[in-house]
């Protein structure tokens, strides 16, 4: 069963980051901070899957550790965050 973005941004409610989707002209999204809040912000036109990939790569810079996630939720933050690993290393 795939990962739904709900979970995903269940997962960042959890720590206290907020997502937002946006018209972003030349990104697909990443992760800041502004000021004390924690955002992840994705290019609202992107399809589900993509948005998936990211908000799941964004979530892998965040400790979850403690956290009560499902096993594929887990899984997928895991996957996403080593995938954008090794293509920085690639690079």
């Amino acid at each position: 069963m795939k990962v739904t973005l709900t979970e995903l941004e269940d997962a960042a409610k959890a720590l206290e980051v907020y997502v937002t989707y946006e018209d972003l002209k030349t990104s697909k999204g990443g992760s800041c901070r502004v000021m004390e809040t924690r955002r992840i912000i994705i290019n609202k036109h992107l399809h589900a899957n993509e948005k998936i990939n990211i908000l799941a790569r964004e979530l892998g810079r965040f400790d979850c550790s403690g956290m009560d996630l499902s096993e594929r939720v887990r899984k997928k933050i895991h996957h996403e965050s080593d995938s954008a690993a090794t293509m920085k290393l690639s690079a």
